[in-house]
């Protein structure tokens, strides 16, 4: 049985890679985002716990200890019962801050023999205004109404948000440099949203993690998640030249071009 875990912050595309990831009939992922705190009000050792049930199912799918451990695994309000009983890789998605312990999670991943796939998004202000437009104005991809109209930001609440942007990719960056310290090079792979942005980053992105993962059969068209905001700044943003001035001279001046 082989394992992964795909670690993240939010408005990265989580939710198209790990369906994506998830298409073929031999990888089994438990849930949309199992180890949520929001979701799971258990205490970190139990989690990891939870984790190694999850990573370690019998080989027997058909008798008593297959049935105990889709009990152990229920214990997760998220939990889904696997379409295909045969699946041979099992993973999920979670933030990295659910788990606070980073070295007694990596540790655990360790011991599971479990790979890593890290998602980041590179662009500050782009990132930005999908969490703004996320938590302020309530605009999501989860609504599956297409791309929505552009936003007109109040550019003091939207700097917070940069803020939160540097703050995630930080706590992310510091993940990753534990990981390697701890798991070791060959158990980790990248991913950035910037990446899958077009149709053809979307193959080339897949058929990387897919190598990685060893697996095949990916579809690449089972996703029902869309971008929702166009990728120009100018196009999602009514004030953008406010924004653009806002940022001129900055270290996020780069970011307006891209």
């Amino acid at each position: 049985m082989r394992s992964f875990l795909l670690v993240f912050y939010g408005n990265t595309g989580s939710s198209w890679l790990i369906q994506t990831i998830g298409s073929p009939r031999r990888v089994y992922i438990p849930a949309f985002e199992p180890l949520e705190k929001w979701a799971w009000e258990v205490t970190e050792a139990e989690r990891l716990d939870w984790m190694r049930v999850v990573f370690s199912p019998p080989d027997d799918r058909t008798g008593a200890e297959y049935d105990a451990w889709l009990e152990e695994v229920r214990k997760n309000p998220h939990f889904g019962t696997p379409k295909n009983p045969g699946f041979s890789v099992v993973g999920f998605k979670m933030h990295s801050h659910t788990i606070d312990d980073h070295t007694a999670l990596l540790k655990t991943l360790l011991d599971l023999n479990s790979q890593v796939i890290l998602l980041q998004r590179t662009n500050r202000i782009k990132h930005a205004l999908s969490l703004y437009r996320y938590h302020e104005e309530g605009k999501s991809q989860f609504d599956k109404s297409g791309v929505r109209p552009p936003s007109h930001l109040d550019l003091e609440v939207f700097h917070r948000w940069v803020k939160e942007s540097v703050a995630l990719h930080k706590q992310s960056e510091a993940f990753w440099t534990e990981a390697l310290d701890i798991l070791g090079p060959e158990a980790l792979a990248r991913a950035n949203y910037e990446e899958f942005i077009d149709e053809a980053g979307k193959v080339e992105t897949m058929e990387r993690l897919a190598a990685f993962l060893d697996i095949d059969g990916l579809s690449y068209t089972a996703s029902i998640f869309k971008k929702a905001t166009p990728d120009s700044l100018a196009a999602a943003v009514v004030n953008y030249e406010a924004l653009a001035e806002r940022y001129r001279g900055t270290k996020f001046e780069k970011f307006l071009a891209e």
